[in-house]
């Protein structure tokens, strides 16, 4: 991929909580996609609920207009 992916995995749950998506209750981060800019920007961010997958075109929309 021509862009960083960022994974969680130690020191468990750092990340996600600094983002508020750690879930306390199942001691794991809520499922999101979140897009950065170069400037460290947030230009994107949504969460998902297990059976609600991200809708690919609005992800793209916001990638496409990094440029």
């Amino acid at each position: 991929m021509p862009y960083p992916e960022l994974s969680d995995f130690h020191p468990k749950g750092d990340t996600t909580k600094a983002y508020g998506l750690w879930n306390e209750e199942r001691g794991a981060s809520n499922r999101a996609v979140i897009i950065i800019d170069k400037e460290g920007v947030v230009r994107f961010r949504e969460t998902y609920v297990p059976g609600i997958l991200p809708d690919p075109n609005a992800i793209l929309e916001v990638v496409q207009g990094l440029n």
